[in-house]
């Protein structure tokens, strides 16, 4: 019988890939219950999805004592396993909490790619080793989940500058269309007609973009005399 599939997880952009990692990798073995996952980005930002509250508790006392193992496996880049813990004293508080929720073996998996690090963790009712194949299938697994993120991340981080240049464009464009505005109105040249803009912004407490626009949409009608005070002002 599986742990319920309860999932819980951190870090809204990463759950759904990381959630489907954990319910793939259960199903490398047979004899597993249940799965953990621990993600880390360079810089040691972490996210993590366990398939039952009970296997994110054993993440994080790992976590918190150092000890467990996911950690160890996590170090030295080599698969770890435990195959009784009823037998095995190597991390003596992960081993009580564990058996505790009737847990009786696990094995760790990690996986490095770009500096990003994932360790998947499978856990057994009954003693039990995970196999060659098994292992093999994790990690691929595992290796998979980490190079879509890092596509993801990509291919996000693309869309994000490119809507920043959009804006950043469509901002200048309006701008100067204020400027030449200002410039007719005022009869000064386009450097005098941008402090104008400035001085009027810093007045307000808005930004130049939306000063800018204001006075583009009302081709500055009503906003003549101030422009003329600011101009007298910045002289």
């Amino acid at each position: 019988m599986a742990l319920p599939m309860d999932t819980v997880t951190d870090g809204a952009d990463v759950a759904p890939w990381l959630v489907r990692l954990v319910r793939r990798a259960m199903r490398c073995s047979a004899g597993c219950r249940g799965a953990s996952v621990c993600l880390r980005w360079p810089g040691g930002e972490a996210h993590s999805a366990s398939t039952h509250p009970d296997l994110a508790v054993l993440a994080a006392l790992q976590e918190e004592t150092g000890e467990g193992p996911g950690v160890d496996a996590a170090r030295s880049l080599r698969a770890v396993g435990a195959a009784d813990l009823v037998a095995d004293g190597r991390w003596p508080d992960f081993r009580v909490a564990a058996l505790e929720r009737g847990l009786r073996a696990c094995a760790a998996v990690p996986v490095l790619t770009e500096g990003v690090a994932a360790t998947v963790t499978l856990y057994a009712f009954r003693p039990w080793r995970l196999t060659a194949g098994g292992r093999e299938s994790v990690g691929m697994l595992a290796g998979e989940t980490v190079g879509g993120l890092l596509r993801e991340h990509a291919r996000t981080g693309a869309e994000t500058e490119a809507e920043q240049l959009r804006t950043a464009m469509a901002t200048r464009a309006v701008i100067d269309q204020a400027i030449g505005i200002v410039t007719h109105l005022l009869d000064c040249d386009p450097g005098r007609a941008f402090d104008v803009l400035r001085g009027l912004s810093q007045r307000t407490n808005r930004k130049l973009s939306a000063v800018a626009a204001q006075i583009v949409r009302a081709r500055g009608r009503g906003s003549t005399r101030e422009l003329r005070r600011l101009l007298t002002e910045t002289s």
